[in-house]
C-alpha cells in the first residue's frame, strides 16, 4: 500500500473514531439531560474534541440527535416477522424489542421524551418509530384472524403492549433496589404479561 494511502486509511480511521466520540457524548447527555437542555458546547467537553469537529461531521446538534438513531433505524425497519405463526411472532417481537430496550436504553430513554414532550423532531423521527408500531399491528390482525387471541380494540392493546415494552426498568427513582434479573429473564417476563393480558389461547 502506497503511503499516501495508508494515510488516507488512517485519517478515514480516526474520523470514524471521532463521530462514535461525539455520538457516544450525545447519547449519554441527551438521554439524561434533554435535547433542549444539552449543548454543543457539553457534548464537546464530555467527548473530548473541539466545536470545529462537530460542525465538521454533523453540521450540528441537530444532525447529531439524528444520526445517533441510525441503529434504531436499520434494526426495527429489517426485522421480519412470520406472521403465518401469530404467536409465535408475537413473542419474538416482543423478546426482540425488551431485549434491545435494555441494550439501547439511553436511545428509547431519548426517544420516549420526545413522544411525552410531542417535540417538533418528532416527524423526522417517524421512520425510528412507526416501523415497529406497524409490525406489531400487523401481529395482532394476524392472531385475531387465527383466533389465537381475543381484544375489543386493536389501537386499545397495540398502546397497552407498547407502553409495556416501552416502560423503563433503569429508572433508579422508580427502582430503589438493583434488579436481579437478567437481560433475558426480564424479556421472557414481559412475553407472559403481554400474553396473559391477551387471554392468549396457547
Amino acid at each position: 500500500m502506497r503511503q499516501f494511502d495508508k494515510r488516507e486509511v488512517a485519517q478515514k480511521e480516526k474520523n470514524k473514531e471521532v463521530k462514535e466520540q461525539i455520538l457516544q457524548a450525545a447519547k449519554s447527555l441527551f438521554s439524561s439531560r434533554g435535547y433542549d437542555g444539552t449543548t454543543v458546547r457539553q457534548i464537546c467537553d464530555e467527548a473530548n474534541v473541539s466545536l470545529a469537529l462537530v460542525s465538521y461531521h454533523f453540521g450540528g446538534k441537530e444532525n447529531v440527535f439524528n444520526a445517533l438513531f441510525e441503529p434504531l433505524r436499520d434494526t426495527f425497519m429489517n426485522a421480519q416477522y412470520d406472521v403465518s405463526d401469530s404467536l409465535g411472532a408475537l413473542r419474538s417481537f416482543c423478546r426482540n424489542f425488551v431485549l434491545y430496550r435494555i441494550h439501547e436504553h439511553e436511545l428509547i430513554d431519548i426517544l420516549q421524551q420526545e413522544i411525552v414532550m410531542n417535540s417538533p423532531r418528532l416527524e423526522m423521527l417517524k421512520d425510528v418509530f412507526l416501523p415497529s408500531w406497524e409490525q406489531l399491528r400487523t401481529i395482532l390482525q394476524a392472531c385475531q384472524e387465527q383466533q389465537t387471541i381475543h381484544y375489543e380494540s386493536i389501537d386499545v392493546a397495540l398502546n397497552l403492549i407498547m407502553g409495556s415494552l416501552m416502560y423503563s426498568l433503569n429508572n433508579p427513582f422508580l427502582n430503589r433496589s438493583s434488579l436481579q434479573s437478567t437481560p433475558e429473564q426480564i424479556a421472557e417476563l414481559a412475553v407472559h404479561f403481554v400474553f396473559n393480558g391477551l387471554h392468549t389461547k396457547q
